[in-house]
């Protein structure tokens, strides 16, 4: 019994430190999300911290450039996030955006926001569940080269604000804490195996590339095209 004594002393501590470690990670992470949630709008990066901090940094992938291809050829698309559930994948465009949105218009959203001058701002946007469709479809183009059987794939338009109005509802748009909150609900169900969830994230990283790289791709896309019709 002596013998033993100090291994089951050993796996006493490492047992503690693990429930001390756990413990400081769900504080640390409860005081992020309480922190951007006070924001009256978040940045897209902020946006992407809260996600990390409630589904983990594994499964979340932001700022990802995938290839799509299109009639003009191969281009890069930009995707804010990519966030692989426990039973899907959640395609997630981030708009940094508080106030008025008009829905209206299906190319063109419009935005009314009064400023702290008391001046109101006015812009047009492309209509996000559009700009996020394509997103979906540059990840399900991967998967299909890789002949890899996707799990159901989620458009998800989070606009970083609590404090906006939409003409109309959408159920592919959504607040900051109602985009959290839907995915917390469709990550119930049938689980994805740890073997999926992995194979997932590789592919996302093999395909992604920089954005500078992105940006060069594409602009050389673009000039191509231009001495086509010319």
């Amino acid at each position: 019994m002596e013998k033993i004594t100090p291994f089951i002393m050993c796996i006493i501590f490492i047992f503690i430190a693990f429930c001390l470690w756990k413990a400081a990670v769900k504080i640390s992470s409860f005081a992020i999300r309480r922190r951007i949630l006070s924001y009256s709008r978040a940045s897209k990066e902020a946006a992407s911290v809260l996600l990390i901090s409630y589904f983990g940094k594994c499964a979340v992938h932001s700022n990802v450039y995938l290839p799509l291809r299109t009639t003009r050829g191969v281009v890069f698309t930009g995707i804010d996030n990519i966030v692989i559930l426990p039973t899907c994948i959640a395609v997630v465009k981030v708009q940094s955006m508080k106030g008025q949105i008009f829905t209206g218009d299906p190319k063109q959203w419009h935005q009314s926001v009064r400023l702290k001058s008391g001046q109101r701002k006015e812009r047009d946007f492309e209509n996000p569940i559009i700009a996020n469709e394509r997103h979906i479809i540059a990840l399900s183009q991967i998967f299909e080269r890789e002949k890899i059987t996707a799990p159901p794939i989620y458009n998800i338009v989070m606009f970083s604000s609590n404090k906006v109005v939409f003409s109309e509802e959408f159920p592919e748009v959504y607040t900051l804490s109602a985009a959290i909150d839907k995915m917390k609900m469709i990550s119930k169900g049938k689980k994805l195996t740890y073997k999926e969830k992995r194979s997932f994230s590789r592919i996302i990283k093999k395909y992604s590339t920089s954005a500078a790289k992105a940006r060069a791709h594409n602009a050389k896309i673009r000039k191509m095209a231009e001495k086509s019709v010319k």
